[in-house]
């Protein structure tokens, strides 16, 4: 991949990237000014180039690096919540539409009615055909399709579960039949018993840790969806108040 290329992946959504780290912020007293119309639409090739928008000034508060660990599960959340949006960059279609909107408010500090208002203010200069209609039906679009993403996902994460609670139960099966057979024999296969009972005794803290972490993917996997869903239903009830 070019480096071009790398920089349309992965840069259509650092606004509201960014946000996920920053702490919650009191509400700016004036309306922040709508960012200056972008000068380079979208192409329709296969590769699609996003819509340049004004980036916030850098401020001292700078978002905080991610631990390596957290007790509360919320750094797993928010590493998950980033991978969601790398789903919504993929998902994301040709022009102007709810995608951009939303990460333009983002970029003017926070997603609110008046961010998302001037933010549509601007990019319909880009593009005439951005409505109030186009963005929710967008903003729906994408929601539903990030449903169907996670809901494809899990179902991959619990195969992985059912096979691993297979393969428990058929070991668990197999020591039971190894440890019948030493059992009538049991004068010379006395360390084999030994050996095997203390296999059987320990197959539940040999499954459980990894079969938990499956059940912990899946949780944060949608916690994540969760949160982000909401931001859009969010986002697409201030557009609906604030846009006429």
């Amino acid at each position: 991949m070019s480096n071009d290329e790398n920089k349309r992946s992965s840069g259509i959504l650092n606004s509201l990237k960014k946000l996920i780290f920053e702490d919650e912020q009191a509400a700016p007293s004036a309306q922040p000014s709508a960012p200056p119309a972008p000068t380079k639409e979208k192409l329709n090739s296969s590769t699609p180039t996003y819509t340049s928008v004004q980036q916030p000034i850098a401020t001292s508060k700078t978002p905080p690096p991610i631990p390596i660990t957290a007790n509360d599960g919320s750094t797993d959340l928010k590493e998950m919540k980033l991978k969601v949006y790398a789903i919504l960059e993929k998902l994301n279609e040709q022009g102007v539409d709810f995608f951009e909107v939303w990460n333009a408010a983002a970029a003017m500090g926070k997603v609110e009615e008046h961010t998302l208002k001037a933010a549509y203010t601007s990019l319909k200069f880009v593009d005439s055909s951005l409505s109030k209609e186009k963005l929710i039906a967008t903003g729906t679009n994408y929601a539903n399709k990030l449903k169907d993403t996670i809901a494809k996902e899990s179902e991959q994460k619990k195969d992985e579960k059912r096979r691993a609670e297979q393969e428990r139960t058929l070991e668990i099966a197999n020591l039971n039949s190894e440890i019948k057979a030493i059992t009538e024999n049991i004068s010379k296969l006395q360390i084999d018993l030994q050996k095997k009972q203390g296999a059987l005794g320990q197959i539940n803290e040999k499954y459980e840790p990894k079969i938990k972490e499956i059940d912990q993917k899946i949780a944060i996997g949608n916690a994540a969806v969760d949160e982000v869903i909401t931001e859009i239903h969010n986002a697409l009830h201030m557009i609906n108040q604030s846009i006429t």
